[in-house]
């Protein structure tokens, strides 16, 4: 499945996380949010901290490591600038699209003390893409696509006490990846869920299965009492995603969906047979 998300800049994925996360205009303040991207200095186009997106023309190993470092720093700068100003003469490098911007990458593993040269790169006037602005850009979608379910159970009728149930949650075992455009990078969501089921007469259970149908018990519940039960599955739809071919890296908040039904137990009664 491939879906669009249209109107997404860098920019705007940066804007998005600090509409999701108010905490991130402590930046304001000297505080470094996780995410978030500033001008720090006349040199300087973007710094931040956290997973950041290269173009894939920076090799293979430097584009993981800059995306999986959490904790990271980075900066983009002028390709002069700093220690390259004196004598600095830049070969001509020319960037694919007439938006784009020859930067030079510096990465710091220890919150700014050292910084480590990671290459000439080139970046639209939008900006740096960051592993968390793009998890937050594809959380509603991720909310909105994942299938709700409805409870179904057999027997539907004449249910008795000490015989077994058979519930079924009404949603797929899986759902296949998603794909998505984002500030134009391929972004590929993968949904897995697990579900909590909560029987009603205390007791419950816990499996990565949405379900099961006669003559498969493997989601079933025998009651010991007649009685009406009210019977909640709680499914948790966890997710991964990879932006521009890196990661898996996580969905930070799984979706969680709740539905009801109700099972009407009879009683048994012994009947005579001459």
């Amino acid at each position: 499945m491939h879906r669009s998300l249209r109107g997404f800049t860098a920019v705007t994925l940066a804007l998005a996380v600090l509409a999701a996360n108010p905490g991130g205009a402590q930046a304001a303040r000297g505080e470094l949010p996780s995410v978030d991207i500033w001008v720090e200095d006349a040199s300087d186009r973007f710094v931040g901290t956290g997973g950041l997106v290269l173009p894939a023309s920076v090799a293979t190993d430097t584009r993981r490591e800059v995306a999986e470092c959490t904790d990271c720093r980075w900066r983009l700068r002028e390709p002069c600038a700093g220690v390259f100003a004196p004598g600095c003469i830049i070969i001509l490098h020319a960037c694919a699209g007439i938006d784009e911007q020859l930067l030079r990458a510096w990465l710091s593993h220890d919150g700014g003390a050292t910084w480590q040269n990671r290459g000439l790169i080139c970046i639209s006037e939008g900006g740096p893409v960051t592993v968390a602005a793009t998890g937050v850009a594809i959380q509603d979608n991720f909310e909105r696509i994942m299938p709700r379910g409805r409870i179904t159970f057999q027997p539907g009728r004449g249910v008795l006490p000490y015989l077994p149930v058979i519930f079924h949650s009404g949603q797929p075992q899986s759902v296949p990846p998603t794909t998505y455009q984002v500030a134009g990078q391929e972004v590929v969501l993968s949904p897995t869920p697990r579900w909590g089921w909560d029987f009603g007469d205390g007791t419950g259970l816990a499996t990565h299965l949405a379900g099961s149908a006669y003559p498969d018990r493997t989601v079933a519940h025998s009651y010991a009492r007649g009685g009406r039960f009210e019977v909640v599955v709680t499914t948790i739809w966890s997710a991964t995603f990879t932006v521009a071919g890196l990661g898996p890296f996580p969905i930070q908040a799984p979706v969680t969906q709740t539905e009801t039904t109700v099972v009407q137990v009879g009683q048994a009664r012994g009947v005579l047979i001459p």
